[in-house]
């Protein structure tokens, strides 16, 4: 057996092997074995089908617009490029040029100038400083004492139990007697409380019981008659003619 390889190769250029043709020795002549013809089928068939790859690759070759599209062929030129780059780098020598310097970095506390031993370190010595200050901090009526701070500006708040009100309704729990001591609370509060001006004092509404507020209306109503009297007995005497004379017709 005889071993002959060839150098052609098939669509992957970078893995192949070559074609190895195998022939007997069956039909060896006189002349010790040598090989006078040899039939180049398998040869032919290796060209037939690396032109066949070829013609399939230059087939899915990318068109140019496509090339032009992943930046791998420039329509510029060279000295267009090279005015591009010249933009490019003078853009960047501007912003290099307004880039801050080390002693604005470290005032914005970018720039770190202090080893994290010696930051750790000044952390405590504030903490400290702040926590001694807080002890001798002032209570709050001290502070209204010495009029720093309002009333209205300090708001205690106390611990208490989370009760649902929505569902529960006391004033419709209260008999009469709790509501006429509301009133008189409610009454005693607006009359000592504030003084009312003479001009809105009209306008000023108490809480009055039932009995109070029957007699209030029925003096009102008294008092609207007798001011009124004379207006009424004209009227009633003109409703009495016009009565009489509709009888009569």
């Amino acid at each position: 057996m005889f071993n002959i390889n060839l150098p052609c190769t098939m669509e992957n250029k970078e893995n192949t092997r070559p074609f190895v043709i195998r022939e007997s020795s069956s039909d060896s002549d006189e002349d010790g074995g040598r090989i006078l013809y040899r039939d180049d089928d398998n040869t032919r068939q290796a060209k037939i089908a690396r032109k066949e790859s070829l013609s399939l690759k230059l087939q899915l070759r990318p068109d140019k617009q496509d090339l032009i599209n992943r930046n791998i062929l420039h329509q510029v030129t060279d000295n267009e490029l090279k005015e591009t780059k010249e933009a490019i780098g003078a853009r960047l020598i501007r912003r290099l040029s307004m880039r801050p310097t080390a002693e604005e970095l470290v005032e914005r506390n970018i720039l770190k100038t202090q080893t994290p031993a010696e930051e750790k370190k000044q952390k405590e010595e504030k903490k400290s400083y702040l926590l001694r200050k807080l002890s001798f901090r002032p209570t709050v009526e001290e502070l209204k004492e010495k009029k720093i701070i309002r009333f209205n500006d300090y708001i205690e708040v106390t611990q208490a139990h989370d009760y649902d009100r929505r569902a529960d309704k006391p004033w419709t729990r209260l008999t009469p007697k709790d509501k006429a001591a509301i009133r008189k609370e409610l009454n005693e509060f607006k009359s000592s409380e504030m003084a009312v001006h003479e001009g809105s004092r009209h306008l000023t509404r108490y809480r009055l019981s039932f009995t109070y507020r029957l007699f209030y209306t029925s003096c009102s109503s008294i008092a609207f008659i007798y001011n009124n009297i004379s207006f009424i007995h004209s009227f009633i005497c003109s409703f009495i003619h016009l009565f009489n004379y509709v009888v009569k017709c």
